[in-house]
């Protein structure tokens, strides 16, 4: 969930291929796949970045601002399932692809070719990304993420983490109204022992329903199947486990630095995952993180100083099927 790109890092919480199943108060939440299927998600990412640096000194690995500002859609088709020695394994083929490639029953878009721009025209195929989930969410063997631009990978990113994200939850299931703690070290950042500490809910059961497209390739409400969902609420908080007086990476020691400063953040995930299906089928975010820091060579000779805020809100949402007869 940690979804801004400045110092946070992020963790893949995917699932194995496996179906939901639910005992008499318990339920345990994994994607239902088949080889062959076809998924469709709208996945929306925005996030602002501000860094205020009040020396001219460069440092090694500093952070920059920026926004970000995406929209895409996306098709997911399981290539093959299969289990090695227990390891159950999901190899995973998504599209970035325009509304009327979704909006189609076929299950590829039209073979034509991608704009200079790098974005996709009517009918034309976008980026592909291919990947491997195993048990226990690890992910291997990707391939595509290098081609894609920084605010596709940051959209893209944030549905590999809703998508399966029950992965994450007890082992044994979990029932309306409790709660789990878990707490997960964010490595790459300007300050040392940073973690997320993450509290889930499984809140109650509500409807739920895949959204269709209109004619504009915006997301709609319409006449279709309604499910029950489970909506789990997380809520992570950024904790600092180092001093602010001693807080330097094992990176920038290397380059004879010293790291000091304080980090403080809130993100906050609502998701809704089909009982029927384990897919998630929507979930939003909201993110709020700060950091002050200042990085100085040993001797105190220079040094930098670092302010940065940052925010984002993300959604994911699963489309609908399209109906047969759609042109």
């Amino acid at each position: 969930m940690n979804r801004i790109p400045l110092f946070l890092g992020f963790l893949l919480l995917l699932a194995i291929p496996s179906a939901s199943w639910r005992t008499a108060d318990r339920v345990l939440l994994f994607p239902k796949l088949y080889v062959g299927q076809i998924l469709r998600y709208q996945v929306g990412f925005r996030s602002t970045t501000k860094t205020d640096t009040e020396s001219s000194v460069a440092a090694p690995m500093a952070p920059s601002g920026g926004q970000t500002n995406a929209n895409l859609f996306l098709q997911v088709e399981v290539e093959d399932l299969r289990n090695d020695a227990g390891d159950n394994m999901a190899r995973l083929r998504v599209q970035i692809v325009e509304p009327d490639a979704v909006s189609a029953k076929s299950g590829a878009p039209r073979n034509t070719e991608q704009n200079a721009s790098g974005a996709v025209a009517s009918g034309k195929p976008g980026k592909t990304i291919e990947f491997t989930l195993r048990t226990g969410g690890l992910v291997t063997d990707i391939e595509g993420v290098d081609k894609l631009s920084p605010d596709e990978r940051a959209a893209w990113q944030e549905w590999v983490d809703r998508f399966g994200g029950a992965a994450a939850f007890p082992e044994k299931g979990v029932k309306p109204g409790e709660k789990w703690k878990t707490d997960e070290p964010i490595p790459n950042a300007l300050l040392a022992w940073l973690s997320w500490e993450k509290e889930s809910e499984y809140v109650n059961d509500a409807p739920c329903f895949a959204m269709k497209l209109t004619a504009a390739g915006d997301p709609a409400a319409g006449p279709q199947s309604e499910e029950t969902c489970a909506v789990i609420l997380t809520t992570a908080i950024l904790k600092q486990k180092s001093s602010p007086k001693n807080a330097t990476p094992e990176d920038y020691k290397l380059h004879d630095l010293r790291n000091t400063g304080t980090a403080s953040g809130k993100n906050q995930v609502i998701s809704y995952f089909s009982l029927k299906t384990g897919l998630v089928v929507r979930a939003t975010e909201d993110a709020n993180q700060s950091m002050s820091v200042t990085v100085a060579t040993a001797d105190g000779s220079n040094r930098v100083h670092y302010t940065i805020t940052a925010e984002s809100h993300a959604r994911v949402l699963l489309l609908a099927d399209p109906p047969a007869n759609h042109p």
